[in-house]
């Protein structure tokens, strides 16, 4: 008797949503701090951490529900969690950069400049003007979602796999 999987599509939404939360939750968080627009390399150390634990947390509870799960199962579920989690909180970032403050594009953009202008002392005002544009079409609110959804996919997809070969147990081919 061959015996059924049970579908993934409940774990995605279950723990994409937790994901999704906890990412806005944490990036509220930073919104109200007032470094939303200085984030450094520990808020993006914690925000992975909340991605991995969440992936993980709907691969262990998928093997222990199923009694097994594949490599397959598990790119298409940790995909579908960092994905879903990812859109939810790209839905908060438009909602924060569109409604709630529309000066954060214009921060950022500065911040860039700022920074051009730092590095770019030798270069002349040409080539720092040509900078500067380039800069301004990387901060554009569609230019940073499509960037957002590529790395989510690339993030899950390298995170499941990895989860996926540690956890993975394949079905019994005599039960």
């Amino acid at each position: 008797m061959k015996s059924k999987s049970i579908p993934i599509k409940t774990y995605i939404l279950k723990y994409g949503a937790f994901l999704g939360v906890i990412s806005v939750i944490f990036s509220l968080v930073i919104y109200l701090t007032g470094y939303y627009t200085n984030q450094n390399l520990f808020h993006y150390f914690i925000l992975f951490l909340i991605i991995v634990f969440s992936n993980m947390l709907g691969l262990i509870a998928y093997k222990k529900k199923n009694e097994f799960i594949s490599l397959k199962e598990a790119l298409k579920i940790g995909i579908g969690i960092t994905m879903l989690g990812g859109l939810i909180a790209i839905l908060w970032k438009i909602i924060l950069m569109q409604v709630i403050d529309p000066e954060i594009i214009t921060q950022l953009e500065n911040k860039q400049i700022k920074r051009i202008a730092e590095v770019s002392k030798d270069l002349t005002q040409e080539n720092i003007d040509r900078k500067i544009a380039i800069t301004q079409k990387f901060t554009s609110p569609l230019v940073l979602i499509g960037i957002a959804i590529v790395e989510n996919f690339f993030i899950g997809f390298f995170l499941s796999l990895i989860v996926g070969l540690i956890i993975r147990k394949k079905r019994d081919p005599f039960k």
